[in-house]
């Protein structure tokens, strides 16, 4: 028996759409938590071609009055429908790119990932845990004196680092929320002037992942003045794939390493803890961060072998 859809679970339908057939629409809704009744590829063909015919995921009207459809329901079912999931597209667009920063010839013995900067940003905790938006990352080192249930309220500091290279960037420390003002403002007066080296180099790339102080269209038409064509992250010149927080060094790499070492120690204050995170930075070895480059390259090429 088909089920009645909600008109969230409608839009996310549409968001998953992409150009995939009904059949593995559906099925990809079903695996979907949280656990519902499932739906059958018929009731997707029902819904798209109903967006498709009326630009709306809602039913029309059962009475003989016409209906008229908000601008919200029209901007959410118009922008779902430009949403493309998780697709090989994606990790190949990525991976043209870098095949052709590759084919270029590097003077001084330059690896090619020495063009890309990769940036991100993680809080950290007072009392031993790292958030990077939706992944945590727990204290081992000292599990004893760690109180996961007082996360609330736990005193904190946002952390925005970069890995070009042999070169960590930061780390910068971020006051309060991130929003896309200061994320801007982060880039244009910490950030890019620091980048600035005696030999006059300067990234090629730059990649972010899709958070929302990163998708401001301020942040993207400054990103476009820096980067022209080559920056990496949602609606970028390169999109950045969703759901892929493990593809970068600073995700797989870099934050799990600050939290082994900056939690080595029980952490006092505010204070003791970002001295403990610039001494666990200044630490890392430009061979370990060169290699680290080189495994990102592994990971999207794997990545693409495996479809995504």
């Amino acid at each position: 028996m088909s089920k009645r859809l909600t008109r969230e679970e409608r839009i996310e339908i549409m968001l998953i759409s992409g150009e995939r057939s009904n059949r593995v629409i559906a099925a990809d809704f079903n695996a979907r938590p949280p656990t519902r009744p499932p739906i059958s590829h018929a009731t997707v063909s029902k819904l798209l071609a109903k967006f498709h015919e009326t630009g709306s995921v809602l039913d029309l009207p059962k009475c003989g009055c016409k209906k008229t459809v908000t601008n919200e329901e029209t901007s959410v079912a118009v922008l779902a429908s430009f949403s493309k999931t998780l697709t090989n597209s994606s990790y190949c667009s990525i991976s043209t790119r870098m095949t052709q920063i590759g084919a270029q010839n590097l003077q001084n013995g330059q690896n090619k990932n020495w063009k890309i900067l990769f940036s991100d940003e993680a809080n950290f905790y007072v009392n031993g845990e790292v958030n990077k938006q939706n992944h945590r990352y727990w204290s081992d080192t000292n599990p004893h004196w760690m109180d996961p249930s007082k996360t609330v309220g736990t005193t904190e500091v946002m952390v925005w680092c970069g890995i070009w290279g042999t070169t960590i960037m930061g780390p910068f420390f971020i006051n309060g929320n991130l929003k896309a003002t200061e994320y801007l403002k982060l880039l244009h007066d910490d950030v890019f002037p620091s980048l600035c080296t005696e030999a006059g180099t300067f990234p090629e790339f730059f990649q972010q992942d899709g958070a929302p102080p990163h998708y401001g269209c301020q942040v993207r038409a400054f990103l476009d003045e820096q980067f022209p064509g080559k920056w990496i992250g949602r609606r970028g010149p390169v999109e950045w794939p969703r759901g892929s927080p493990d593809l970068t060094p600073l995700d797989f790499y870099l934050w799990g390493h600050l939290k082994a070492i900056v939690y080595g120690v029980k952490i006092r204050d505010v204070q003791h803890l970002k001295l403990r995170i610039l001494d666990a930075c200044a630490g890392i070895s430009p061979a370990v961060l060169l290699s680290e480059c080189e495994e990102w390259e592994k990971r999207v090429a794997l990545t693409i072998q495996h479809n995504g």
